[in-house]
C-alpha cells in the first residue's frame, strides 16, 4: 500500500511540473492591448525603420518590378482619427520615405474631399471629380484603398463614395460595378497579410 501510494504521489508531482513548465503564462486578469499596437487580425502595418508614427492608418499600395501593384500595405499617420482627418491624410499619398520604399497611392493627384459623413454605419465619401480620371485596375486600387482606410475608422460598416456630391456605381475587387455601400470583403485578396502561407499537403503518392 506504501508503495502504491508513493507511486501516484511521484507520478502526480511530475505531471504538475510538466504542466509548469509547457504551459503559456496568463495575465492574472484581462488586459487592454495598447491602441498604438491593435491592428485588424492577419494584416501586417508597416513598421519599418523611417516609417510614419501615429496610431490612424492608411492604406497605400506596394509596388514590385516594373511598378506593377501587389498589395495595400497599412502605414501609420500622426491624425486624429475622424473621417475628414484620415482620408486627407490619405489624398496626400505617400510620404518621401514611403516614395523610396516603392509605396505609392493610385488616388490621383488634386483629388480632394469635400466632405465626409458617417451615417448609420456608413462614411459618405464626397471627392472631387478627378477621381473619374481612372479607369481598370487603378480604379479598383483607387476605391480599395478609399475603403480599406476608410474602415478603420470606428463605426464604419461600409463606405459610399460620391463625386462632386453625385452617388456612383464603382467597381469592387473583380471588376464588378457595385452599386451598394462598399466593404473591405468586396476586395479580397488587395492586402498584405501577416498569416503565413499554409505548406503544400502531400498528395497520397508522395512518401
Amino acid at each position: 500500500m506504501i508503495t502504491r501510494s508513493f507511486r501516484r504521489t511521484g507520478i502526480a508531482v511530475v505531471a504538475m511540473v510538466l504542466l509548469a513548465a509547457c504551459g503559456i503564462g496568463d495575465d492574472e486578469s484581462p488586459r487592454d492591448i495598447p491602441e498604438g499596437d491593435q491592428q485588424p487580425l492577419g494584416i501586417t502595418l508597416d513598421r519599418g525603420a523611417g516609417a510614419a508614427s501615429g496610431t490612424a492608418r492608411i492604406y497605400l499600395l506596394g509596388s514590385g518590378t516594373g511598378g506593377q501593384a501587389v498589395a495595400l500595405t497599412p502605414v501609420a499617420r500622426d491624425v486624429t482619427e475622424t473621417p475628414t482627418a484620415v482620408l486627407e491624410a490619405l489624398l496626400q499619398g505617400a510620404n518621401a520615405v514611403e516614395l523610396t520604399r516603392q509605396y505609392r497611392s493610385a488616388v490621383p493627384t488634386g483629388t480632394n474631399l469635400r466632405s465626409a459623413s458617417l451615417r448609420s454605419g456608413v462614411l459618405w465619401v464626397d471627392l472631387s471629380a478627378a477621381l473619374l480620371q481612372l479607369s481598370g485596375n487603378d480604379l479598383i486600387d483607387a476605391i480599395a484603398q478609399i475603403v480599406f482606410t476608410a474602415s478603420e475608422i470606428d463605426g464604419v460598416q461600409g463606405v459610399r463614395v460620391l463625386v462632386d456630391g453625385q452617388e456612383q456605381q464603382w467597381p469592387d475587387g473583380s471588376g464588378e460595378l457595385q452599386s451598394d455601400p462598399l466593404t473591405v470583403f468586396d476586395f479580397p485578396g488587395l492586402v498584405v497579410s501577416a498569416q503565413p502561407a499554409y505548406p503544400a499537403i502531400p498528395s497520397p503518392s508522395q512518401p
